[in-house]
């Protein structure tokens, strides 16, 4: 018998992509379980430090580069959760 199968099968079942028609969900890296938020397409963030910053999404696996204070940069939703982790940013409204 196997001791982890019940709870492999689970995560299997929770991490299969939702249907074309279905509502979208953000799925936690960490549980594996859908937490029934939409996902947001884009988010901004802005850089409030004293030297340029590169930030890899942990999702999108982008590298988004800060050049200086005051940059405002489209990060992908799935990424705004780590990216608000982050000294010396911040998310602010997207810039008309």
């Amino acid at each position: 018998m196997s001791c982890c199968g019940n709870r492999r099968a689970a995560l299997t079942l929770h991490s299969q992509p939702t249907s074309a028609a279905g509502p979208a969900t953000h799925i936690s890296g960490v549980t594996g379980q859908a937490s029934g938020r939409p996902v947001v397409a884009e988010v901004h963030f802005q850089y409030t430090g004293g030297t340029a910053l590169s930030v890899r999404g942990v999702f999108s696996q982008h590298t988004y580069r800060f050049a200086a204070t005051g940059a405002v940069l489209p990060v992908d939703g799935r990424d705004a959760l780590s990216f608000a982790a982050v000294p010396h940013l911040r998310r602010v409204r997207a810039p008309e």
